[in-house]
């Protein structure tokens, strides 16, 4: 009686282990039939079950269901689910056969369900969330690859800079660099803000070599995109290559030479580096070439106003270009003790001062009158440099002892406060 009774219990459990893998069966069975409702159940058995749940063809056909449900649902958090139970498939069993049949369809699904939703976190500008999907969607495509199972998901190059792009509008400068830089190197050509953040960083970072080969990068694969072009003109002023900066200035002017935007920039870039300033905006010394950039400048100035004799600013410039000639011979002249205030040099020196002055007036007026007539439109770079050009009236009139003029600007100056 004894051993029956054993030989009962041994049937009963082998019984018992046939169910429940009869479930997993069933399971998959009703995954092909699209019953997701009745595979959940029937797979939620197994994977209870002592016999059943450490098996690997059953964490193999969980993940199977929980991909057809994060797919059907657009559910990252079951698609991330699917991905966990594949992986303990795998554990459980790294070489099973069936994973090279049935897991690459299914991987690749819970790859694109989780990088659909960093997408749809990214329009919607919810950075942090976009970055964990993309970063769980890279995960995947790792892992996945990594077990030789016949097939890879492919490098997605525009996936990989959206990476990127979220997690530096994030604010995570490191995460953002690596898959930036990856995508440079892998030459996305979808999106230039690629190179232009990418150039950024490599700024923030110091690393001018790179930062240089990625403003390069960019305007080579995106010529039409003037960001490009102002980069390498802001690193080689950051840099200090002036010769650099100006050759390429000039080259631009140009190839632009009707351009009168190109023109006024180029000149007022050059004026810029003769006149440079402090990181408090006050007057750093001279350039030693001085005399030929405050030329190339004055030159390009009138080039614009060959082009447009009514251009406000150019106008303005130009006038300011003299106004600050006259201001450093000025200076020189009070530097000067009182013996020397009647010698030849104080009258020349004088002489400078009125010549530019007088040569200045005549481009300030013309730039007030045309500030004048597009009043109701300035924008606020405009009032701010049309009541530079008022100031620099109101000294000049005041040195011509012309009062009726200076209380004129006076009140136009007040007006435009």
């Amino acid at each position: 009686m004894k051993k029956l009774l054993v030989s009962l219990l041994f049937c009963t459990a082998g019984v018992s282990v046939m169910a429940q893998r009869a479930k997993v069966s069933s399971a998959d069975e009703n995954l092909k039939k699209q019953d997701l409702e009745k595979a959940k159940a029937d797979i939620d058995a197994a994977l209870q079950n002592d016999k059943t749940k450490n098996d690997a063809k059953t964490w193999l056909v969980n993940g199977k269901i929980l991909e057809a449900m994060g797919t059907k649902q657009k559910s990252a958090g079951l698609a991330l689910e699917a991905y966990n139970s594949f992986k303990k498939a795998l554990e459980i069993d790294p070489k099973m056969k069936e994973a090279i049949l049935e897991m690459s369809g299914p991987m690749f699904n819970v790859y694109a369900t989780v990088a659909n939703a960093g997408y749809g976190f990214l329009n919607e500008q919810k950075w942090d969330s976009s970055l964990v999907d993309f970063k769980h969607a890279f995960e995947i495509a790792e892992y996945y690859n990594s077990k030789n199972l016949g097939t890879t998901i492919p490098t997605d190059t525009a996936l990989t800079f959206y990476t990127g792009y979220a997690a530096n509008q994030a604010n995570k400068k490191d995460d953002a660099f690596t898959y930036l830089k990856k995508a440079a190197d892998l030459q996305f050509k979808g999106e230039p803000a690629l190179y232009v953040v990418l150039g950024q960083l490599y700024e923030e970072k110091g690393d001018q070599a790179n930062w240089l080969k990625t403003i390069e990068q960019g305007k080579a694969l995106f010529p039409k995109d003037k960001r490009f072009n102002d980069m390498e003109m802001a690193f080689y002023s950051k840099t200090g290559k002036t010769n650099e900066l100006l050759s390429m200035l000039e080259k631009k002017m140009a190839d632009n030479p009707k351009d009168e935007a190109a023109v006024l920039d180029y000149a007022i870039r050059v004026d810029n580096l003769a006149n440079p300033r402090d990181e408090k905006g006050n007057d750093a010394p001279k350039p030693a070439n001085y005399e030929e950039l405050i030329g190339k400048a004055e030159g390009a100035y009138k080039k614009v106003l060959e082009l447009n004799a009514n251009d406000a600013t150019a106008n303005f410039q130009l006038g300011a270009l003299y106004f600050n000639k006259a201001v450093v011979y000025n200076k020189q002249l009070n530097e000067l003790d009182s013996k020397q205030q009647t010698s030849p040099k104080a009258k020349e020196l004088q002489g400078k001062v009125e010549g530019l002055m007088n040569q200045a007036l005549p481009f300030f007026e013309k730039a007030d009158a045309a500030f004048t007539a597009k009043a109701s439109s300035l924008d606020a770079g405009d009032k701010q440099t049309y009541e530079s050009c008022l100031y620099a009236l109101q000294k000049i009139y005041a040195i011509k002892n012309q009062t009726a003029k200076v209380e004129e600007v006076k009140k136009k100056l007040e007006a435009l406060k």
